[in-house]
């Protein structure tokens, strides 16, 4: 018999899920991120990314992992701001730095729905490990 583990926060039995994607899967979830991230919800933080002849939107580049460079934290009287990452690393490492709920809501294939709002706190925690642009 397993052992039942319980919540730090609220006492109550914790229900442990992992999800193993395929990597078919992963390329959609991929695209998903960066095309909503990119035509919506890092907009108003990210002043550009550059991904050298790659094209990130694409799901199929994205898990090949290619390098990023998102300019960012720029206003009309400074530079903007450098943070690097890979395309693949940045979605896993958002998706795993997030809530247990929002984790959930993200890997289920009958619930996933990545809104703008979503997507730009996937990107965020993927580069700076959480979401540091409200």
């Amino acid at each position: 018999m397993n052992k039942v583990e319980f919540s730090a926060d609220t006492g109550a039995p914790r229900i442990i899920i992992q999800s193993n994607p395929s990597w078919d899967q992963w390329v959609e979830l991929c695209e998903a991120v960066w095309v909503t991230a990119l035509e919506g919800g890092c907009n108003y933080w990210m002043d550009r990314i550059d991904a050298g002849d790659h094209d990130i939107k694409d799901g199929v580049t994205c898990i090949k992992n290619v390098p990023v460079t998102v300019y960012h934290n720029g206003d009309i009287d400074s530079e903007s701001e450098v943070t690097t990452g890979k395309s693949l690393d940045v979605v896993v490492n958002g998706i795993n730095g997030m809530s247990d709920h929002m984790k959930m809501l993200v890997m289920n294939p009958y619930t996933c729905d990545i809104d703008a709002e979503i997507a730009d706190q996937i990107v965020q925690t993927g580069l700076f490990g959480s979401a540091v642009y409200g």
